[in-house]
């Protein structure tokens, strides 16, 4: 489960935005409706989500790889940091088809309101998609900044999990969100330009999930 929570937490990025006519802001606003309402139509006039998955899979396989050994250091008990880098680069491009067929049945699960199981083993993507939910309620997001320099943009979207328990596991980070403009002027949700910086948070949170659930490789 671990190996999939990465690429999927940073799907919580889709919480909030405002604007009138078409815009960044209006791009992101529709996100968040369209996830609110369930509706994969309107979500994908704005992202192109398989699209997303797949490129911030490959994103984040190179900014773990780069900084490997510091994640072995803090992380022993954990086998998928006591090899090498090149043993992820390897791992994860061999496993990223099975690991992205996940990925889609969790999106499938979410947007067919697929009921939580009683146990994760039971219907792991069901579950899944239920705990992105509950995640999602318990963001609240700010647009801090949007930088718009001719068909591209980028959004400064602050997030801040509330006082519960999923909420405090979210905590607070910063996304940098990369929009670019199609020739109808419509804007859409391309990638996220600062993972770098998010990279040692997010395998904080995801080694805490792999400990509460102690999932193998």
């Amino acid at each position: 489960m671990k190996k999939f929570f990465v690429p999927l937490i940073l799907a919580v990025i889709f919480l909030s935005g405002c604007g009138q006519e078409d815009s960044p802001e209006a791009a992101l606003n529709e996100i968040k409706i369209a996830l609110a309402e369930r509706d994969s139509a309107k979500l994908s006039e704005r992202v192109d989500l398989d699209k997303f998955f797949a490129t911030t899979y490959d994103a984040t396989t190179i900014e773990l790889a780069k900084n490997y050994d510091e994640y072995g250091a803090k992380y022993p008990d954990d086998p998928y940091f006591q090899h090498s880098a090149d043993f992820l680069t390897t791992y994860n491009a061999e496993h990223k088809d099975l690991h992205l067929k996940f990925l889609d049945g969790v999106k499938n699960s979410f947007f067919a309101k697929v009921p939580e199981p009683a146990t994760p083993e039971e219907n792991p993507t069901a579950y899944v998609a239920n705990e992105f939910e509950k995640i999602r309620a318990a963001t609240n997001a700010t647009i801090k900044e949007t930088r718009i320099e001719d068909d591209r943009a980028t959004i400064i979207l602050e997030l801040a999990g509330d006082s519960s328990l999923r909420g405090q596991f979210i905590g607070q980070m910063t996304f940098e969100l990369a929009f670019h403009r199609d020739e109808k002027n419509r804007w859409h949700f391309d990638r996220i330009e600062n993972l770098d910086e998010l990279m040692p948070p997010l395998v904080d949170k995801a080694e805490l999930v792999w400990i509460n659930f102690n999932q193998p490789l």
